[in-house]
């Protein structure tokens, strides 16, 4: 298979920008190019996104809106794609674009991430792959995570300690196992996100920088057991969160006078669901690798270290580029998709077979 120099676009739960990484691959192997940037949502992109996502139920059904967010989600990644091609000055063979999470819910078997690939395909002159999760529903599986098949392929690659995890703190908390054997991967509960919501609801802030408020505070740790016994959290894998299911935990607390315990208290959630998670693998993990927004919150990094017996390390400090980890990834399945490879397994998505997923749009 030939290898081809692709750019892999990825916008997070935190619905501020784009994230992208030009790489060189065949779906099979993968090699850094070095080249990779953060490029940010319009202001009017972010305040018409947020509307739409903060009131999917009632805007789902106004197509022009629809088209309106989808049209500037695209022409939004087409300028990080400019972007990348004059700080690298290569014109890419191809582009992954994930697109805009803005609803999840896999029992009713319904995924929405919006941008239009074809749009974007246009724009670019390149051939873009968009749409990676449908065709995991439309064979039984919950559409996410689709991350696990990359992070196998760098575990072998730095020939990591088995059984390893890859711990991806984002909105939402998930993790990728790895064994030698089986490739296991779920959402294990709440990440940064109802931390964000609270910041950004009432403390005037977009987040908790390096965790500050929250080292302040004391958890209720009686609240964190009531949470812990949802229904999500005594199921098995494979299993998806939206980012928004736990915000009626924001709700619950927020009448509390301190934001410092309340803080505190989402954040052990978070460390206490990503335990639970843990429990449920086939054997402990020897060593735990943490990417994402979660690895730059100092106090919740350490809180992690001290609550695990596992050896615990940042992306960062292992080679793993962990604030564009997800862009490679998309670049990686979107040449899978070109040399027709699955992209998610019975169990990391509880697809019935290994599947091909996304939409080849021509140029």
């Amino acid at each position: 298979m030939k290898k081809n120099y692709v750019i892999g676009l990825m916008s997070g739960t935190s619905m501020d920008g784009i994230n992208a990484s030009l790489v060189y691959t065949d779906g099979k192997t993968l090699d850094r190019t070095g080249y990779q940037i953060i490029s940010n949502y319009s202001k009017e992109t972010i305040t018409i996104l947020k509307k739409y996502v903060f009131n999917y139920n009632i805007l789902k059904k106004d197509i022009d809106f629809y088209k309106k967010l989808s049209k500037n989600i695209s022409h939004d990644n087409n300028l990080a794609i400019k972007k990348i091609i004059n700080l690298s000055g290569i014109n890419p063979d191809l582009v992954g674009f994930h697109g805009q999470t803005v609803f999840h819910n896999p029992s009713k078997k319904l995924t929405v991430q919006i941008g239009d690939g074809e749009l974007l395909a246009k724009l670019c002159s390149t051939n873009v792959v968009s749409q990676f999760r449908q065709n995991d529903i439309k064979h039984g599986g919950e559409g996410a995570p689709i991350s696990p098949i990359y992070h196998k392929l760098l575990m072998k690659k730095l020939n990591l300690i088995l059984p390893c995890c890859f711990l991806n703190i984002g909105g939402i908390s998930n993790i990728s196992y790895w064994d030698g054997y089986q490739l296991l991967g779920f959402d294990v509960g709440p990440g940064n996100g109802i931390m964000d919501i609270y910041c950004q609801e009432n403390l005037g802030v977009n987040f908790d920088r390096d965790g500050i408020i929250a080292s302040k505070g004391k958890p209720d740790l009686e609240k964190i057991q009531e949470f812990l016994k949802l229904p999500y959290f005594k199921k098995t894998y494979p299993k998806s969160l939206d980012r928004l299911d736990f915000t009626f935990f924001v709700n619950k607390l927020k009448f509390n006078n301190n934001p410092s315990d309340i803080l505190a208290t989402f954040l052990e959630f978070t460390i206490h669901s990503i335990l639970k998670g843990i429990s449920f693998l086939p054997s402990q993990p020897k060593m735990i690798v943490v990417m994402g927004g979660g690895q730059h919150n100092k106090y919740l990094l350490k809180r992690i270290t001290d609550s695990f017996s596992f050896d615990i390390i940042k992306a960062d400090e292992i080679g793993i580029p962990g604030d564009f980890i997800e862009a490679e990834m998309i670049a990686y399945l979107a040449a899978r998709k070109v040399n027709n490879l699955p992209i998610t397994f019975p169990k990391t998505t509880g697809v019935l077979l290994p599947c091909v997923g996304g939409k080849i749009n021509l140029a």
